[in-house]
Parts: C-alpha cells; sequence; structure tokens
C-alpha cells in the first residue's frame, strides 16, 4: 500500500469510529432520558393516587385528578416528539454524509491504483 491510500483508508477508520461515537452517545442519552421520564412518572403517580384516593371519598372532584396529569403528560409528548425529531434527523443527516465521503475516499483510492498503473499486480504475478 502507497502512503496516500493508507491515509485514505484510516480517513474512512476514523469516519466510522466518528459513527459509532454518535451512536452510543444517542443511546445513552435516551436511556438516561426513559430513566428520568420513569421517575417522573413515579413522583406524579404518587401525587395522582392521593387525589385518586380523595376523588373516590368525595373530598375532590375528578376533574383535580385529571388535571394534575395533564401537564405532565403535555410536557413530556413535546419532549419526546422534540428529541425523537431531531435524532432521526441527525442519523440520517450524518449517515448521508458519511456515505459520501467514504465514496468519495474510497474512489481516491480506486484512482491511485489506477495511477499506478496495475504495478501491484504485475508484482504479484512475480
Amino acid at each position: 500500500m502507497t502512503a496516500p491510500t493508507s491515509t485514505t483508508m484510516a480517513l474512512i477508520e476514523n469516519e466510522r469510529r466518528r459513527d459509532h461515537f454518535i451512536r452510543r452517545t444517542s443511546i445513552i442519552a435516551w436511556s438516561v432520558s426513559l430513566a428520568l421520564v420513569l421517575v417522573i412518572a413515579i413522583m406524579v403517580g404518587f401525587q395522582v393516587s392521593q387525589f385518586v384516593t380523595g376523588a373516590l371519598e368525595g373530598e375532590v372532584p375528578w376533574a383535580v385528578v385529571i388535571g394534575s396529569t395533564m401537564p405532565l403528560i403535555d410536557v413530556l409528548w413535546k419532549l419526546s416528539l422534540l428529541v425523537a425529531t431531531l435524532s432521526t434527523v441527525a442519523i440520517f443527516v450524518r449517515l448521508r454524509t458519511a456515505s459520501l465521503a467514504e465514496i468519495q475516499l474510497r474512489l481516491a483510492v480506486l484512482e491511485e491504483m489506477l495511477a499506478s498503473g496495475g504495478r501491484g499486480r504485475e508484482e504479484g504475478a512475480k
């Protein structure tokens, strides 16, 4: 392999490592987000259970129970929609960019091989 070819392959490997890092970061972010949603849901669940107990005993109307959950539901669906949309767009943009960069680098390797005039084949035959 010539020096430019090994440099080109190193750039391809660098892009693959970058993709792996982005995917790993995305998985960690989703895991943390889901854990936080679970904690918030548990906290709101305790609050709602107290309101349900009060509603069953006739101390508070059922509208209070529903009203206590609506702000959480509103925030969670907007947050999840935002995160899902942004991460999906980022993944598609990143995949397209990485694919185009890899295609360009592979074409550069082919060009270098053609410029060498097939000396690799002649040397391999000896």
